[in-house]
């Protein structure tokens, strides 16, 4: 006697059910995934922070130094006497200031260096408050940049002229008699978040500042 196999019914399956406690798992990946997204970057800015030299009990010091004196910061030795204003434009033709701080640089090492500026200056304008960082720096005279290879410091040189040049903004400065220049000191230490021999010259929280007269110069409309 032959098997009988039921005839299919013609009828439609159901549609399935999702099963329950699916859009849970769905809501705790995301959630997983946003915990753990929001770990890193807590990770990562105390990371920076720490190579910063954050979270440590401030213990900056600060040395005025006159126009005109030298300071040693790592292996460079500085100089600056002055600085000029001048109001001018932007490739926007938009007014805008420039402040050049004007004195002398060379090394004190065996490479030839150029110096990070925005890690090793920075200019305060006492009357408004504003902090600048440097937008250039500029080696060897005006008429001849080649003394120094026109961005750099020479070992075994004697010390060439060095400028600083800033851009207050048009909206929060008034040019006074003086502009502040802080110079900071570095020091030779490893930098990296994992101590991994990452060594180079970083800055720490000690600086010199200088009260340099600030001569304002014409203005140039190009």
């Amino acid at each position: 006697m032959s098997e009988v196999v039921p005839a299919a019914s013609s009828a439609a399956p159901p549609p399935p059910t999702q099963a329950r406690g699916a859009p849970t798992r769905t809501r705790s990946t995301r959630t997983g995934w946003w915990i753990g997204s929001l770990v890193v970057a807590l990770a990562l800015i105390v990371g920076l922070v720490w190579t910063a030299g954050g979270f440590e009990q401030r213990t900056d010091v600060r040395t005025t130094v006159a126009p005109g004196s030298t300071i040693e910061t790592g292996p460079y030795v500085f100089t600056f006497t002055s600085a000029t204003v001048q109001k001018t434009q932007n490739y926007q033709d938009e007014p805008v200031w420039s402040v050049v701080v004007s004195g002398t640089g060379r090394t004190s090492g065996d490479k030839t260096l150029s110096p990070d500026d925005q890690d090793v200056f920075l200019a305060k304008d006492p009357g408004s408050g504003v902090v600048l960082e440097p937008k250039a720096q500029e080696f060897g005279a005006e008429t001849d940049r080649s003394v120094s290879g026109g961005s750099q410091f020479t070992p075994g040189l004697p010390a060439i002229p060095y400028r600083l040049k800033f851009e207050p903004p048009a909206t929060a400065f008034e040019p006074g008699r003086t502009i502040q220049l802080a110079v900071f000191d570095l020091e030779w230490r490893d930098t990296s978040l994992l101590q991994s021999g990452d060594l180079r010259w970083a800055r720490t929280d000690d600086f010199y500042r200088y009260e340099l007269p600030l001569r304002r110069l014409a203005d140039d409309p190009h």
